[in-house]
């Protein structure tokens, strides 16, 4: 697992959901893919090779948080869905930015902990 790639790809996420609400996106995302936490490279690793760290609290900490991030993201898109883009940046630059933080910082920790083995 190339764990800074991971976290370049969730910080990337940010763009992406801007380019969606805006309209300028050439990606037609859906709430309801975009809640899963298991179809990016992160989620696979994590329930792949990744889980042979399921005893750590590290690990513990990584699925929740990449979980909420995943359902954040596809709070916007839903919002967008429905047409409310002002919603939709809301969550955006609140719920959504807390939670691609806090991934971020869990993925960095199960880096660290990783290269340890």
């Amino acid at each position: 697992m190339n764990f800074d790639d991971a976290i370049a790809a969730h910080i990337k996420w940010k763009v992406r959901l801007n380019q969606f609400i805006d309209g300028t996106s050439t990606e037609k995302l859906s709430s309801t893919t975009v809640c899963k936490d298991n179809l990016c490279d992160l989620g696979k690793w994590i329930y792949g090779e990744g889980a042979k760290f399921k005893a750590a609290s590290h690990y513990q900490d990584l699925i929740k948080k990449h979980a909420n991030f995943h359902v954040c993201a596809a709070d916007v898109v839903k919002k967008v869905e429905g047409g409310d883009k002002v919603g939709a940046e809301s969550l955006l630059g609140g719920s959504f930015a807390n939670a691609s933080k806090e991934t971020v910082a869990a993925i960095m920790e199960a880096k660290k902990e990783a290269a340890k083995i």
